[in-house]
C-alpha cells in the first residue's frame, strides 16, 4: 500500500504544491509510504530544498482511459481501469490496494480516473470546488459522492465549513497548515517598508498604493511588491518590512498573510475567507474585500501612526508572530495529518 499525491508540473512558488511535498515527507516520516506523483518524467521543484519521494506516471492521466483502451488492455477490467501504469513507485503500478490523493481543480469527472482505486480529495480552496461543472439541474455527477472517495482534506475552517454544507456526507478532514519558524520569526527591527504579493488583485493594490503615493503619505515609506520569488527571499523581505499587505482574493487559507504575521509585519487588508481564522482584528486589521477607499484609510492611520512612533504596533506585531507560531506550528501540522490519515487508513 502507498499513498499517492497527483500534484501538477510547476516549478513556480505555490503554496498548494509546497504542502503535497510536505504532507509526503510527513507521512515517510512516519512509516505512511507515500510518493508526490507528478505527470512529467523527471520533474521536481526547485523553488524549495527537498528530497521527497516522486513517483511520475507513464502518461497524462487525462488521456488515461483512451491510452489504456489502445495500449494497455491488460489494465483494463470489466469495470473500468483499476491500475495506474507509473514509474519509481513503490509498484509498477497504481492499484486497488493503494490511494490517490487527487485536488480539488480536477473537476466533476475526478472519480474516473483510476477506477476502483480508492481516492481521497486534497481540496485547498473551497472557492475551486466547482471548477468544471455544469449549470444543470440533471447533471449531478461529483466525486464528492463517488464511493471511492474515501475522504475530503481540507485546509482552513472555512473550506471545512463549505464542504461540509455542499456535500453533506463527504468525511471532511481538517489538517493543519505550518509556519517553518526557521525562515519566518519575529523581527522586532523593521524598515519603513511595506511589501506584498503580486499574484492576486493587482488592479486593488495599484489604487491602494496609487491613492497614498498622491496623497503624499509614502514619501518615508518604500514599496516592494514581489512575485515569484524563492521561499528565503520572501521571508528576508518579510522579516525586514514594517507592513504586509493581503489582497488575496477567495483563499483557501492565505499562507503569505500568516507568514508576514509571524515575522513581525504589520499586516492589513483582505483575509479571503480562508485567512479569517487568523485576521484577528486584535492584533491585525482586515478590510472587507474591494472597499478601497477603506483600505487606503486604514493604510494611511497606520502609516501616520508609525511615522510618529515606530514602536506604536509592536504590541500587537507580537500577539500576531505568537498566535501564529502556536496555531501554525510543524509540530502540529505533522501529529494532526498523521492522525487524520491513521482514521482515513483504518477505514479501508
Amino acid at each position: 500500500m502507498a499513498i499517492y499525491y497527483l500534484c501538477p508540473h510547476s516549478d513556480n512558488p505555490t503554496g498548494g504544491i509546497r504542502v503535497i511535498y510536505r504532507h509526503v515527507d510527513i507521512l515517510n516520516s512516519h512509516g505512511i509510504p507515500a510518493y508526490v506523483l507528478h505527470q512529467k518524467n523527471g520533474f521536481r521543484c526547485t523553488w524549495f530544498p527537498n528530497n521527497t519521494r516522486i513517483a511520475y506516471t507513464r502518461f497524462p492521466l487525462r488521456s488515461l482511459v483512451l491510452r489504456a483502451r489502445n495500449k494497455i488492455r491488460r489494465c483494463v477490467k470489466d469495470d473500468g481501469l483499476t491500475d495506474i501504469p507509473i514509474i519509481g513507485g513503490a509498484s509498477a503500478a497504481i492499484g486497488c490496494n493503494d490511494i490517490l490523493v487527487m485536488t480539488e481543480t480536477q473537476g466533476p469527472d475526478l472519480a474516473e480516473i483510476g477506477q476502483g482505486i480508492p481516492k481521497v480529495i486534497l481540496n485547498q480552496n473551497g472557492f475551486l470546488t466547482f471548477k468544471g461543472y455544469s449549470y444543470s439541474k440533471s447533471n449531478l455527477k461529483t466525486p464528492y459522492r463517488d464511493e471511492s472517495v474515501r475522504a475530503v482534506l481540507v485546509n482552513s475552517e472555512h473550506c471545512e465549513e463549505y464542504v461540509h454544507y455542499a456535500f453533506p456526507g463527504a468525511n471532511v478532514q481538517r489538517f493543519f497548515l505550518s509556519i517553518d519558524p526557521d525562515m519566518f520569526f519575529f523581527q522586532k527591527e523593521k524598515k519603513k517598508q511595506i511589501c506584498f504579493s503580486r499574484i492576486k488583485s493587482q488592479a486593488d493594490a495599484m489604487q491602494v498604493v496609487n491613492i497614498l503615493k498622491f496623497r503624499g503619505k509614502l514619501e518615508e515609506f518604500e514599496v516592494v511588491p514581489f512575485i515569484n520569488r524563492p521561499q528565503q527571499e520572501v521571508a528576508a523581505l518579510m522579516r525586514e518590512s514594517m507592513i504586509f499587505l493581503s489582497f488575496g482574493f477567495r483563499e483557501g487559507f492565505g499562507l503569505p498573510a500568516a507568514e508576514a504575521m509571524a515575522c513581525g509585519c504589520i499586516v492589513m487588508g483582505y483575509h479571503g475567507w480562508g485567512g479569517k481564522e487568523f485576521f484577528m482584528p486584535e492584533f491585525s486589521f482586515p478590510i472587507n474585500d474591494g472597499d478601497i477607499i477603506g483600505y487606503a484609510r486604514q493604510l494611511e492611520h497606520i502609516i501616520d501612526a508609525c511615522n510618529q512612533d515606530e514602536a506604536y504596533f509592536s504590541a500587537e506585531r507580537r500577539a500576531a508572530s505568537e498566535f501564529i507560531a502556536s496555531e501554525y506550528s510543524p509540530a502540529r501540522e505533522e501529529q494532526v495529518l498523521v492522525s487524520v490519515w491513521e482514521r482515513i487508513l483504518a477505514a479501508l
